[in-house]
């Protein structure tokens, strides 16, 4: 029997992670929603991970810690990033690896420029790399309380496609769900990544009570415009975003230019 054929007589099998950690109300939703897509593994972090990007866990050792989840879901904690829970999910846990990876859903949007910061997305990136195909998935922070079960449908609907189409190596898609508008979604759309934030980032600054020293705190407000086509624009506008990304940042066009620079 060929890899190929032996493939298509198992279940589809999904990893499932997140940056929110692994007691994130979110995943037993998430899971819920693809279990009737496959087999649903769940490796994600101990802990609260959210903005570390693609960052890697070198030390100390990394702890294991087996949970189980609201509606009996067994699950993976690990003291480590998205992106290194990724590396040892699919290195010595999910074995066989999965055939898809599915980060979120993300309590806040990861959109435009935004994307580069977000551990969900970089746990899809990571996860890329490793040779996995990935969807990162993330909802508007103000739906979250409750949107979420109707957010993880929509995820579902885009999981199908991919079983069913796969996407090309090195590539994964960022998806994003606006809240639900009256009438529900207004369906999906393909999106270019906007160059700007999907909303703006500031630090209130204070001195610590008792002491002369400053601390700073981030705050955060969600909300930005684009132009039409863009992942901004489409959930501006009732859609689900759905960007595809690819890993490798190298630019073509620089690289000729540069030719001349340097003869």
């Amino acid at each position: 029997m060929t890899a190929a054929a032996a493939q298509q007589q198992r279940p589809f099998r999904i990893l499932i992670s997140n940056d929110d950690g692994v007691r994130a109300p979110g995943l037993p939703i998430l899971a819920d929603a693809l279990k009737s897509t496959g087999e649903i593994f769940i490796v994600a972090p101990s802990a609260d991970q959210t903005g570390i990007s693609q960052a890697l866990t070198a030390a100390p050792p990394i702890l294991r810690e087996d949970v189980t989840l609201p509606g009996g879901l067994l699950a993976v904690g690990l003291s480590a990033t998205p992106a290194t829970t990724m590396q040892i999910a699919i290195k010595n846990i999910v074995t066989p690896r999965p055939d898809l990876v599915v980060t979120g859903i993300n309590t806040a949007y990861n959109l435009g420029a935004s994307a580069y910061l977000s551990g969900t997305v970089g746990a899809a990136r990571q996860a890329v790399i490793e040779g996995v195909p990935a969807i990162a998935t993330s909802m508007a922070a103000a739906a979250v309380a409750s949107e979420m079960g109707a957010a993880a449908r929509q995820v579902a609907d885009v999981v199908r496609h991919v079983r069913d189409h796969r996407l090309p190596a090195q590539t994964f898609l960022n998806v994003n769900i606006p809240p639900l508008p009256m009438g529900g979604y207004k369906g999906y759309r393909v999106t270019a990544q906007a160059a700007v934030r999907a909303g703006v980032e500031t630090f209130a600054e204070e001195k610590r009570p008792g002491t002369d020293r400053t601390i700073y705190w981030s705050v955060y407000k969600e909300g930005a415009t684009a132009p039409a086509g863009t992942d901004i624009w489409a959930v501006n506008n009732g859609y689900v975003s759905i960007t595809p990304m690819h890993v490798g940042e190298y630019d073509e066009k620089l690289a000729s230019a540069l030719e001349g620079w340097f003869k």
